[in-house]
């Protein structure tokens, strides 16, 4: 979510900690594949206590403060043993490649007698067979539990670990309504998983609404450099840029080492220009991070087109010890208005949490003529389209999600949003949210126009289309070769649905739900196809034939420019926006100025506008065509 959203729903933390019970509804099978990054500090720290001076706990920590606690007395409100476990990402473990796991901690909010802790890694979303495994009485508290003899788990980079307890739920804990579990922050997704059948098959589940589960990973760093400093963090606010403009950042510096370091010097390079150099002369310490926001100056004269720009942190004490990174930004001098915007949400018909969120979206969508709105369905849907899975990969960190776009707003975790928490709980106010992303993203510099214009024949259903617009002055200084997208969305598409069951409260299946902005097909490749560009201007000519199984009056032609791009990765996701979009409704192209057919010696019928009719009106007038011969007629 967009900072601005947080915001607004501040006053509403609260609520989040007073359900101390599993809400079995927000289940979902986790996606362990998926990278997976959290709203709660994922680090490691020193000052544990019980750990040495060379060990560290590493997990889900709020304020670098390891023993801390949120929740206390959290339950599954089901007598029976569950496997209860945190998922801890690549994101968190990269640093500690090398390092060894020696145990776990485990937080309890009462003693739990005689419980097994376990340690597995994930790969390709699988969890291994084989880990590591210790038995254990686990007492109220944080609970240090090491490993056997010279038993440890060596972190792989790029690698993900699944650790976790059997946390066994008495009858009398479910009576009082206060369980064992423990939790910290407000995360959520993978980092509180449960084991078990909830509704959709046996594996591992997400719990959405407790924060995460207080578990860690007790870790020897001993093999890490005494001082070491790496970039956490770096935001430099949003991508397009006019000359003239400083860039306003943001940065985390991290002391990732085993020592304090007494100062520091941030080095801020445009391009092969001068750097500016950053002197703080505060100590950062072990494992601690500094919060810096630096502003440079844009060199006179920078040239209108793509530029780079590159940080690097470095320690006072040595030359050696730094961290780099780099971030692309655009100098313009002259921009186009936006048409449209371009809304992209990453569907599923398996989550019951799209039949809540769908139809706020619908609601704005049909309101605002700025909003051009386009379900994509997940892979093995019934509605998903193999062309547009690289979308899921890219920006689906959860289902629904949705991309306004396709541009990352700066200081989020993911270029998509979604809005399901706030959706199920204060939908009312979703709409305002949605619009006013909406209004804030056409706010943004374009570089070129879209008009569309079309034709269908109704014998043969196919479609012709135009596509012109127009370009800024350096856009392809920016752009490079721009890319035409051209889709087709329909409405009012019967199919099944996971929908929340107004009788049990339960994700039940609805095999008669509607759905709108349904992707059906691209009608140039799914990255787009690069444009014939004369001057400023470009232009585009398609055809394409309409599937008989679609309603032609219920379906829209989307079309948008981007970079033109061979594959789209992690590496150049940021760079794929959106620059502007345009839509048409077919059902505009079947009246009478639109259509290209034989002459039919059948009558047909349409409005004064030129809107099809299927009989001709009891009174007022219209235009009847027969035979390749229009004439207006009147009925009183």
């Amino acid at each position: 979510m967009k900072k601005t959203i947080l915001l607004i729903f501040a006053v509403f933390a609260a609520s989040v900690y007073g359900q101390e019970r599993v809400d079995l509804n927000q289940m979902r099978l986790a996606d362990l594949g998926a990278s997976t990054r959290h709203s709660v500090n994922a680090v490691a720290t020193s000052g544990a206590e019980g750990l040495s001076s060379i060990q560290r706990a590493v997990g889900y920590i709020v304020n670098n403060a390891p023993d801390s606690i949120t929740m206390k007395g959290a339950l599954i409100g089901s007598a029976g043993t569950f496997p209860v476990a945190v998922a801890i990402s690549d994101d968190i473990l990269d640093n500690y490649a090398g390092c060894k796991v020696v145990g776990i901690r485990v937080a309890a909010a009462q003693s739990l007698g005689k419980s097994d802790l376990f340690l597995y890694s994930v790969n390709n979303g699988v969890v291994s067979e084989e880990g590591i495994t210790k038995s254990q009485r686990l007492y109220e508290g944080w609970n240090n539990v090491f490993f056997n003899g010279d038993t440890s788990w060596e972190i792989q980079e790029g690698q993900t670990l699944i650790v976790g307890f059997e946390y066994t739920e008495t009858e009398a804990m479910v009576e009082a309504g206060i369980g064992g579990l423990c939790t910290v922050g407000e995360a959520k997704g993978n980092d509180f998983l449960v084991y078990g059948n909830f509704g959709s098959g046996e594996g591992w589940y997400g719990v959405r609404n407790l924060g995460s589960l207080c578990i860690q990973l007790i870790v020897d760093v001993s093999s890490l450099p005494a001082k070491e400093l790496s970039l956490g963090y770096l935001d430099t606010g949003f991508r397009y840029k006019k000359a003239g403009e400083s860039i306003d950042m943001y940065v985390i510096a991290m002391n990732t080492g085993r020592e304090d370091i007494a100062s520091y010097t941030l080095t801020c390079q445009v391009d092969e220009e001068e750097p500016q150099v950053f002197t703080y002369n505060e100590t950062l310490p072990e494992h601690g991070n500094a919060h810096l926001q630096p502003s440079i100056s844009l060199p006179a004269g920078i040239a209108v087109g793509e530029h780079r720009l590159t940080v690097s942190l470095q320690a006072g004490e040595s030359a050696d010890e730094k961290g780099t990174d780099s971030s692309i930004f655009y100098i313009y001098d002259k921009s186009l208005p936006r048409r449209k915007n371009y809304v992209e949400q990453y569907n599923s018909q398996n989550e019951y949490m799209a039949s809540i969120v769908n139809p706020i979206f619908n609601q704005v969508a049909s309101n605002n003529d700025a909003m051009v709105l386009v379900n994509v369905y997940e892979p093995g849907n019934p509605l998903s389209l193999p062309a547009s899975d690289y979308l899921h990969t890219l920006y689906a960190y959860t289902l629904p999600s949705f991309t306004s776009n396709r541009s990352y707003f700066p200081g989020e975790s993911y270029i998509a949003y979604d809005v399901n928490y706030y959706a199920e709980q204060y939908a009312p106010l979703v709409p305002s949210i949605i619009e006013d992303i909406i209004a804030q993203d056409l706010a943004q510099p374009a570089f070129a126009t879209v008009e569309l214009q079309g034709s269908i024949n109704e014998e043969t259903r196919e479609l012709t289309i135009d596509v012109t617009g127009e370009l800024a002055e350096g856009a392809l200084d920016i752009l490079g070769t721009p890319a035409l997208t051209l889709l087709l969305a329909e409405d009012n598409v019967k199919g099944e649905q996971t929908v929340l069951s107004k009788i049990t409260q339960r994700p039940t299946v609805q095999k008669d739900y509607m759905h709108q902005h349904v992707l059906r097909a691209y009608v140039t490749p799914a990255l787009g196809a690069p444009v014939s560009v004369n001057g400023l201007q470009y232009s585009a000519h398609y055809t394409f034939n309409i599937d008989p199984s679609w309603d032609i009056n219920n379906l829209t032609l989307v079309g948008f420019i981007t970079r033109s791009a061979e594959e789209v990765t992690d590496e150049n996701v940021m760079q794929m926006d959106v620059t502007n979009c345009n839509s048409i409704s077919l059902a505009d192209l079947t009246g009478i100025g639109g259509v290209t057919a034989t002459p039919s010696s059948i009558p047909e019928y349409f409005s004064i506008d030129g809107r099809r009719l299927q009989a001709p009106p009891s009174h007022g007038i219209y235009i009847i065509r027969q035979g390749g011969v229009s004439r207006k007629n009147v009925v009183k």
